[in-house]
C-alpha cells in the first residue's frame, strides 16, 4: 500500500512538473511572438516614414562571398524579382528586409537592373523564424477578435 502511494505521489509530482515547464514555455513563446509582431509593426512605421525605402523578402541567395551576396529579391508592393548585390551583407532566405540602394549595371549577370545595397542601406530585417512569431502573434490576435 505504501509502495502504491508514492508511486502515485511520484506520478502526480512529474506531470505537475511537466505543466508548470510547458506552462512557462508557451509564455515565454507568446511574450516573444508578442515582441516580433511589434518589431514587424517598427518596420511598417519605418518604411512609411521613409518613402525612399521598400520591404523586399529574399527569393534566393545564389552567390556569397567574403565582400558580399548575390541574391533574387521579391518587391512587397509589386511582387517583381529583381537581382540584387549586397555589400557587405549575407541575407538568408526568406528575410524581410527594409532596404534602400540603387539600380545599376550588373556585369556578371549582363543585366541592367541590379539592385545595389550597401553598407547601411539594410534598414531593418527579419528573419523567417521572427516572420512566422509575428504571424502567430496576429494569428492569436484574431482569434480572441482583437485588432492591432
Amino acid at each position: 500500500m505504501f509502495l502504491y502511494l508514492l508511486i502515485t505521489c511520484a506520478i502526480v509530482g512529474v506531470v505537475a512538473l511537466a505543466t508548470i515547464v510547458l506552462r512557462r514555455f508557451n509564455n515565454r513563446q507568446v511574450r516573444q511572438d508578442r515582441l516580433w509582431f511589434g518589431y514587424q509593426q517598427h518596420m511598417n512605421e519605418l518604411r512609411e516614414a521613409s518613402p525612399e525605402a521598400e520591404l523586399a523578402t529574399v527569393a534566393r541567395v545564389y552567390q556569397r562571398a567574403g565582400s558580399g551576396a548575390k541574391a533574387v529579391i521579391v518587391w512587397q508592393r509589386t511582387g517583381v524579382e529583381q537581382d540584387s548585390w549586397f555589400e557587405g551583407a549575407s541575407p538568408g532566405p526568406g528575410d524581410l528586409l527594409l532596404l534602400r540602394g540603387s539600380p545599376g549595371w550588373g556585369p556578371d549577370a549582363a543585366s541592367p537592373n541590379v539592385f545595389y545595397v550597401a553598407p547601411g542601406q539594410v534598414l531593418s530585417s527579419m528573419t523567417v523564424e521572427a516572420q512566422e512569431a509575428a504571424a502567430r502573434h496576429q494569428h492569436r490576435l484574431a482569434a480572441t477578435g482583437v485588432t492591432p
